[in-house]
């Protein structure tokens, strides 16, 4: 199987970084001031989104629960979808620093530990988080949000990919980063199941399965 040209000391951390600039927030806040109202709008945007889903965060509704005026609001914010772009930036970026938490590597072979520990996380983590299953369980999961979820995905299944150090001598002959794209494809469907008859509790038979089906996936290409 090919080696990977991805870069190994990518941090699983900063996967979006550069992917955040194009969506959400489109001013940086200088003032520290300026800053924690930023905070503060987001916190009550997340607060919205859980209790009343994605139609509940309206730029009228955020701004008088923040205390600030729609005009500042507007002044960060294009619209409301950016607000709710602004979160699944944020639910993402915990979803990476949860699997770096956990010690997510494929690397060496003994990845497995790694690898179920990570695989765990990110499961553990949807889980955790209402607002990140508000959206992701939502119909205002379309366009940018749709664009920014794809363009994480493929750029942890790169990050992933580069973490590779040893291949099995005879798998299929598949580049890293399809073997990689599939792997996160799984997780992504797995969640769907896993909550589909529950947004709020997830199916333990079928998270067990989904991390029995990963590593054994995986085990394919990795000794």
């Amino acid at each position: 199987m090919p080696e990977s040209s991805v870069d190994r000391t990518a941090s699983l951390r900063t996967i979006m970084d550069d992917l955040a600039v194009s969506f959400g927030v489109h001013k940086v806040a200088l003032q520290r001031r300026s800053q924690d109202k930023l905070a503060r709008v987001l916190d009550v945007a997340r607060d919205l989104l859980e209790a009343g889903g994605p139609g509940a965060v309206t730029t009228t509704n955020v701004a008088a629960a923040a205390g600030i005026s729609v005009g500042w609001l507007y002044h960060y914010f294009e619209s409301r979808e950016a607000l709710l772009e602004e979160i699944l930036v944020g639910c993402l970026r915990g979803l990476d620093n949860a699997m770096a938490d956990a010690g997510m590597s494929l690397a060496g072979r003994k990845w497995k530990p790694n690898a179920e520990a990570g695989i765990k996380a990110c499961l553990d983590y949807f889980g955790s988080d209402a607002s990140f299953r508000a959206i992701w369980f939502s119909g205002e999961f379309s366009g940018r949000m749709l664009q920014v979820n794809r363009m994480h995905d493929d750029a942890l299944a790169a990050w992933l990919a580069g973490t590779v150090t040893h291949t099995r001598a005879h798998a299929p002959e598949v580049s890293l980063h399809t073997v990689m794209s599939v792997f996160v494809g799984m997780l992504d469907k797995g969640v769907d199941l896993a909550f589909r008859d529950s947004m709020d509790h997830a199916d333990a038979e079928v998270l067990a399965e989904i991390q029995r089906a990963t590593v054994q996936y995986l085990a394919t290409y990795l000794p």
